[in-house]
Formats: structure tokens, sequence, C-alpha cells
């Protein structure tokens, strides 16, 4: 079982601070505005109810997020929050037929970017995943969020390909990232 934990000073400051993904790099800005908020709120009230029902109050808020499918957040906030970032330690072709999410978002950006976006190591691979295709693979599911600033012909054709969604139609919001992202992976990444 993985070390976690947080010590606080009598003034209340954080000051060590274990096994959490806030201070990983590359973790989910949703995990670490999470536990950040959470954090802040340990030493609230002045009876353990009290510090229960303050907490209560962040985790709340960002299970409303969830369930409401992120409605209240603008593009730039969802992308912030749910949004992955990795960078490849080695070029595309380095990695073979090895699956992973970095590996896939490397692939679609070479697919609609040029091959020679993954020529170099050190690709900063952005992405999100998606609820679809149903029954694939999480590996197969990374979406690079670069395809919602092409051009709307582009971002079509790539989101029904990789989507496996012939009909997906920019006009009825089934390419609003919102619409694409798989809800649930999230829920379990937050819980």
């Amino acid at each position: 079982m993985k070390k976690r934990y947080a010590v606080f000073d009598f003034d209340g400051r954080m000051t060590e601070l274990k096994g959490f993904e806030l201070k990983r790099r590359g973790e989910l800005e949703l995990i670490k505005a999470f536990q950040s908020q959470v954090f802040e709120r340990f030493l609230d009230g002045d009876s353990l109810e009290e510090c229960y029902a303050s907490v209560a109050d962040v985790a709340n808020h960002w299970m409303d997020v969830l369930d409401t499918q992120g409605s209240s957040l603008s593009v730039d906030e969802f992308f912030e929050l749910f949004a992955e970032n990795r960078n490849m330690s080695r070029q595309l072709e380095d990695y073979g037929d090895q699956k992973g999410t970095s590996q896939t978002t490397a692939r679609r950006l070479s697919e609609f970017l040029g091959a020679d976006i993954v020529k170099d190591k050190g690709l900063n691979c952005q992405f999100i995943i998606s609820e679809l295709p149903y029954g694939a693979a999480v590996t197969e599911r990374a979406i690079p969020t670069a395809i919602w600033k092409a051009e709307a012909p582009v971002r079509k054709h790539y989101l029904r390909k990789w989507l496996k969604m012939p009909l997906l139609d920019e006009e009825n919001g089934d390419m609003d990232p919102r619409n694409i992202l798989d809800w649930d992976y999230y829920k379990d990444r937050l819980g």
C-alpha cells in the first residue's frame, strides 16, 4: 500500500505532502485542483464534523463539474482541467508497436499535421480520452487536443475516423470535446 499523508504546522501551513498527485508533473489538472482545494479545507471548522462538511463542499463541487459534463466550463477551462500532457522521451519510430496514449496521440498528430512533427524526441502529447469507439482500450481512445484547433473539415474528418463515427456532425454539437470525453474514465481518475 502506498504511503499518503499531509503534514500541517501550527500556523495551518502544509509542510509536507507525500504520495499525492498534486506534486506530480504531467498529472491531470483536475486532480491537482481537487487535491489542492481539499487540503486547504482540512483545518476548517472547530470539530471533525465541520472539517468533513467543508471538505465535502469541495468534493461536491468537482463531482458537479463531472456530473454536468463540464457545461459551466469554457472550452479553454475544459482542456486545462481534462487534457493530459506527456512528453515522449524518444522519437515515435523508436517505440515500434508499443501501445500507449502518447504513442497514439503522436501517430494521430502525424496524420493531420504531417510526419515531420514526430521526427524529434521530446514531442509534447496533449490529449483527452474519448468515450468512443466503445470497447476500445484507453490507449486507442486518446484524441490529440490539437485537432480542435484544426479547420472544421479537417477536424470533422479525423474525429469521424478516430471515433469510428461516420455520421459525427459539428452542427449538432457532436464534435464539442465535452460530448466526446469519457466522463466515467475521469470520474474514476478523480475517485
